[in-house]
């Protein structure tokens, strides 16, 4: 038999080519190759616990064997809420309860999917409310397209037969062109205004008086001959020009800021005079639009339903607009008296001062509680049918939430059908075989990546770029990292600062959509690796990215190298492809990709170790207390833990009989004797064991038993007293 020190050294000089060698033992790959297969058909915890192998490869990765046939119990580790201090396995001294629990999603915290994260919600409503700007910079970019090919227009045809043209004429009158043929526009823009037999000023060729109000508008804006020809040196005067192009900059964009409405304010003053019927009001987009504004009025009312106020009071009253029907002098056919003004002075400075006061109304209206009730819908979607569904009546003047979602990817209502809609959203944006995919249109894929829609339109659990279960893990290891060995006022300090990380880290990884978002912040990065107990200062972005870019299950890939192993199990629980980007494939219901992998790597440590003990206990426990050894956090922890006291105990030849010590005495000799800081050191965890080694073979030789193996599978106490060990566990419950 080889020697302990000799063992040890061989086994972790290169500890990547030592597991691969292990993996590739008949019995090791069998097993890890059957729960490989088999733990991706897992549903649920009784699914689990019910298929005894992969059960049980899992429990021995874990290191808890000697628990395997307590079923009931392991139940309750696996479903408690590792979010919450109080449950479970939370309570429980052992943190391997609870790491085993990180690995699975049966936990109570990671079963209850929804139709959007906080993270998507607040991306959503960001969006959301960028389109409104967007709007307005886009309109500022049309207006100056239109300025510069309009003083070019030699004939109606110019206008009529481009696209980007004719859009932007109808758009600012508030009508959409898809339904307006362009013979129809022709014969409006080439129509007399002044001659009562043409176009414009027959009745017939319009369906209300309110359409004909609006051409009318739209010919007395241009100057085009009947043949389509110029009638002057250009399509529009300079005065008539400007006119269009502030009618479209004030009324396109849905926001209305204060230069817009101080312009539309002064547009009302200029024209209320020169209207002569309802007609006129409903005719003109912009006149229309500060009526209803001005008097709190939706902006969904109608030309036909403001007729129908003027002409009905009863109707007027009931639908809210009996108010702005009394501002003004319409007989209830939508005419004026013969020598009446619309309104009066008095009439005409109030309706001012009501728009004035009123048109940041539908800032309130597009925002705070569009938002508000976005959010709560969102939350009680079940399934996809529920994100059709119209806004209940008192929340009828909002948009919903297919409006909204529709808005903030910047897809128009006119470009998809719902039925096609379902489809994106029942589609997988992470397969580029998917429907959604297949559009190759950026747009779409974006939507179905904020909504959590299975193929059948149920909820499915989020993907983001690290599992709840982790994110939990990765906040207690940072905790423990950045309090251990404080005490007092230092202490308390550290404590509130970890909270605030904690905080700080939930906010910053639920942004991060790419391995470069994540790099991007060294603050987040900082975080994940002193989590992982890795220093910072020692690792450059370059060489995260490569790791990141590395295939865990490569044998041959940097992670699974001597200098790229310590990143392997870091790595492997993110959601990111091998190209940095977010990928569903690592998903599955009761165990992630990253945590299959991590369990697998789990197991080979446990082989190993049990190999070498069935030859060498000493090897055993070296390599037990070197994997341990990050988890370190205090003297107690090694107290706590038989193996990691036993190495300790040889390493520095302490008599058996310090185990009935009280149990503060022994905490401040050991405190004197190791520093717990390096038990995070690799080099000195190394040096400390090469001395357990040789001081192991001195005092038991090659060919001496010892109860290590005991130890290792908590069968025996090791010589620890029972006393001593309830002592510990009720030091560390307090």
């Amino acid at each position: 038999m080889i020697s302990t020190y000799l063992g040890y050294v061989t086994a972790t000089k290169d500890m990547a080519s030592t597991l691969a060698r292990i993996a590739k033992q008949a019995t090791v790959k069998s097993d890890q190759q059957y729960y490989d297969t088999h733990i991706g058909k897992i549903k649920n915890v009784d699914e689990f616990l019910a298929d005894h192998k992969l059960y049980s490869y899992a429990m021995k990765a874990y290191g808890l064997e000697d628990m395997t046939y307590a079923k009931a119990f392991m139940k309750k580790v696996l479903t408690s809420d590792l979010s919450n201090g109080t449950s479970f396995a939370n309570k429980l001294t052992d943190s391997r309860y609870r790491q085993f629990a990180a690995a699975f999603n049966f936990t109570a915290n990671s079963t209850k999917p929804t139709a959007q994260s906080d993270a998507q919600k607040n991306d959503t409503i960001g969006l959301y409310e960028r389109s409104f700007a967007n709007e307005t910079t886009l309109a500022k970019k049309e207006s100056a397209f239109y300025s510069k090919w309009i003083d070019k227009a030699t004939n109606v045809d110019d206008i009529v037969n481009n696209t980007r043209m004719r859009e932007y004429l109808l758009t600012a009158h508030g009508l959409d062109a898809t339904h307006i043929s362009k013979s129809f526009l022709k014969s409006v823009l080439t129509s007399d205004v002044n001659d009562p037999n043409s176009f414009v000023n027959t009745a017939s060729n319009f369906p209300t008086g309110s359409a004909q109000a609006t051409y009318k508008l739209i010919a007395s804006e241009f100057s085009f001959k009947p043949d389509g020809t110029l009638s002057g040196a250009t399509a529009q005067t300079d005065q008539q020009k400007e006119a269009l192009i502030a009618r479209y900059d004030n009324t396109v964009p849905t926001l209305i800021l204060s230069a817009a409405a101080t312009s539309n304010d002064e547009y009302y003053r200029q024209h209320i005079g020169n209207v002569r019927s309802a007609d006129d009001i409903t005719g003109d987009n912009r006149l229309f639009s500060y009526i209803k504004s001005a008097f709190g009025i939706s902006q969904k009312v109608t030309a036909k339903q403001f007729n129908l106020a003027v002409s009905d009071k009863i109707y007027a009253s009931v639908m809210g607009m009996g108010e702005m029907v009394a501002a003004f002098k319409f007989s209830p056919d939508g005419s004026l008296p013969a020598g009446e003004s619309a309104q009066t002075a008095e009439s005409i400075k109030a309706t001012s001062e009501k728009y004035m006061t009123h048109y940041t109304d539908n800032r309130q209206t597009l925002f705070k509680d569009a938002e508000a009730n976005y959010k709560t819908r969102v939350s009680k979607i079940k399934t996809i049918n529920d994100f059709f569904t119209a806004n209940e009546s008192k929340y009828a003047d909002l948009p919903t939430l297919q409006d909204m979602a529709l808005r903030a990817f910047g897809i128009d209502k006119s470009e998809v059908t719902r039925e096609k809609l379902r489809k994106v959203l029942e589609s997988d944006p992470y397969d580029s075989k998917s429907y959604v995919s297949s559009l190759k249109d950026p747009r779409f894929l974006e939507l179905a990546k904020a909504f959590n829609f299975d193929s059948k339109g149920d909820l499915r659990s989020p993907v983001e770029a690290l599992p709840l279960a982790s994110m939990n893990s990765f906040i207690s290891s940072y905790s423990k990292t950045k309090t251990f060995g404080l005490t007092g006022q230092m202490r308390e300090k550290a404590v509130k600062d970890v909270k605030d990380d904690a905080n700080e880290f939930i906010k910053s990884i639920g942004k991060v959509k790419s391995v470069d978002d994540l790099l991007a912040d060294k603050k987040l990065t900082d975080f994940i690796l002193v989590a992982n107990n890795i220093d910072p200062k020692t690792v450059d972005k370059a060489t995260l990215k490569k790791a990141f870019a590395a295939d865990p299950e490569d044998a041959k890939g940097f992670l699974n190298t001597q200098a790229g192993q310590q990143f392997k199990t870091m790595v492997s629980v993110f959601n990111f492809d091998t190209k940095g980007n977010l990928t569903k494939s690592k998903i599955e219901a009761s165990q992630n990709k990253g945590a299959r992998l991590a369990t697998d790597t789990l197991y080979l440590h446990q082989t190993l170790e049990s190999q070498q003990g069935e030859s060498n206990d000493g090897v055993r426990l070296a390599l037990y207390f070197q994997r341990k050894a990050p988890q370190i956090n205090s003297v107690y922890d090694i107290m706590a833990d038989p193996a990691l006291y036993n190495v300790i105990k040889t390493t520095f030849s302490l008599p058996s009989s310090m185990s009935n010590m009280d149990v503060t005495r022994q905490a401040k000799m050991l405190e004197k004797m190791i520093s717990v800081k390096d038990m995070h050191d690799a080099g000195k965890v190394n040096n400390l064991l090469k001395r357990f080694a040789a001081v192991y073979d001195a005092a038991n030789g090659v060919n001496t038993s010892s109860t290590a193996s005991a130890i290792l599978t908590r069968g025996s106490s090791g010589g620890i007293s029972g006393d001593l060990m309830l002592s510990i566990a009720q030091l560390r419950s307090r």
